[in-house]
């Protein structure tokens, strides 16, 4: 089968138009008709897609309901997302502004060298986990940033940051055939595969990291009047930051046949904040 991209098209009324140039004048306004698909390429069925090219998954605590919540609504925006050859696949495209409206709520994320609430904390949980589904797909990106800090869900050079209005995730259909790309969040466990068709050679791939250094944390003391005299208070604890190199091992028939550098991220270190008592 042959699969191509809808589109809008533009119709007008051909008979109201013919009666507008009875009358001559120098310019004519005709009212144009856009007309919409009636099937568009996300109604593919999944007989189209008969092979599992890559799959990839991560952890959640699904006791955090505001989170979970948020993962949940990412995940189900890119479920089902089917790209044609070529097409680019953009993250804050596809799952759109995090706001209230649209469900999102209050949970932990990386702010100002600090974890901190924001709305729809935790979708870079998803962002992350198709990241490295799509690599192992043999898929190319386009666009990617690291987070700022370590993320607990996914190694460090394994995820993918994203921010409204500044930082997105994107990567393009390279391969032969159209992919459709499934998300699901249940039971602790977030999974995002990519289906397609298999061509004639397919490579098996994994992403591989090296740590080239590591950054120390400092620790910030707060004084704190709320608290008794010589009593401190750690409310956040420290860890330490690092470099790594993260590397697209490609085998075939079990041998390696390229290692090529995917990213250099730097991870910053998160200080330790302490509060010190100075009340009587």
């Amino acid at each position: 089968f042959t699969i191509y991209p809808e589109s809008d098209g533009i119709d007008f009324d051909l008979e109201k138009a013919k009666t507008l140039l009875v009358e001559p004048k120098e310019q004519y306004e005709i009212q144009l008709i856009i007309t919409k698909p009636t099937k568009t390429t996300q109604q593919i069925g999944t007989e189209a897609f008969p092979d599992l090219l890559a799959t990839f998954s991560t952890n959640y605590k699904a006791s955090n309901t505001n989170r979970t919540t948020n993962l949940k609504l990412s995940a189900g925006k890119i479920n089902g997302t089917v790209l044609l050859p070529g097409e680019e696949f953009s993250y804050n495209k596809i799952v759109g502004e995090r706001i209230i409206a649209a469900g999102y709520k209050e949970a932990a994320t990386f702010s100002g060298g600090k974890v901190v609430d924001g709305l729809g904390g935790g979708i870079c949980q998803i962002s992350s986990t198709l990241y490295d589904a799509v690599v192992m797909a043999n898929l190319e990106i386009t666009e990617r940033r690291n987070h700022q800090f370590v993320t607990s869900y996914v190694g460090a050079g394994k995820d993918a940051t994203v921010v409204w209005g500044s930082q997105d995730f994107k990567f393009k259909n390279t391969r032969k055939y159209p992919i459709r790309i499934t998300a699901t969040v249940q039971g602790g466990v977030a999974t995002v595969q990519v289906w397609g068709l298999r061509e004639e050679v397919e490579y098996d791939i994994t992403i591989e990291t090296k740590k080239t250094a590591t950054i120390s944390y400092t620790t910030q003391y707060i004084q704190d009047a709320s608290l008794p005299a010589g009593q401190q208070k750690v409310v956040q604890e420290g860890n330490n930051g690092r470099k790594v190199e993260s590397y697209k091992v490609t085998k075939l028939n079990g041998q390696v046949i390229s290692r090529t550098l995917l990213s250099k991220d730097t991870y910053n270190a998160m200080k330790k904040i302490v509060r010190v008592g100075t009340g009587e």
